[in-house]
């Protein structure tokens, strides 16, 4: 289960950070994810209420911002969202794309004290 694996890497960085900074407890972690990490909201909420048992964010909640996909045309330019799985550029037809947005796995920020 990969959403178990970035609940419990969130939780170790997120740790480490309240150390870090001397926080007593964590209130909340914003967390952003791309639309191509394939990752269940449901199942990470409920691994991170199962993983934060006995840590600083035992009473934190976790907010999920999810990034939709962007790719760049390499042959125009031209920035497009996808949600059917197409790869190609609307204007130009090119399949020469690269991701621009849609990868992100990261902490956006943690709120404690």
């Amino acid at each position: 289960m990969h959403e178990l694996t970035v609940i419990e890497n969130v939780l170790q960085i997120s740790g480490q950070v309240a150390r870090d900074n001397q926080l007593r407890r964590i209130d909340v972690i914003n967390l952003d994810v791309g639309g191509m990490q394939h990752l269940n909201e449901e199942i990470m909420q409920h691994g991170f209420d199962a993983a934060k048992k006995d840590t600083v964010a035992s009473e934190a909640s976790l907010k999920i911002f999810w990034l939709p996909v962007k790719l760049r045309c390499n042959a125009c330019s031209r920035v497009f969202g996808t949600d059917n799985g197409k790869f190609h550029c609307p204007g130009c037809g090119s399949k020469d794309t690269e991701v621009e947005q849609g990868m992100e796995l990261n902490i956006k920020s943690i709120e404690g004290e």
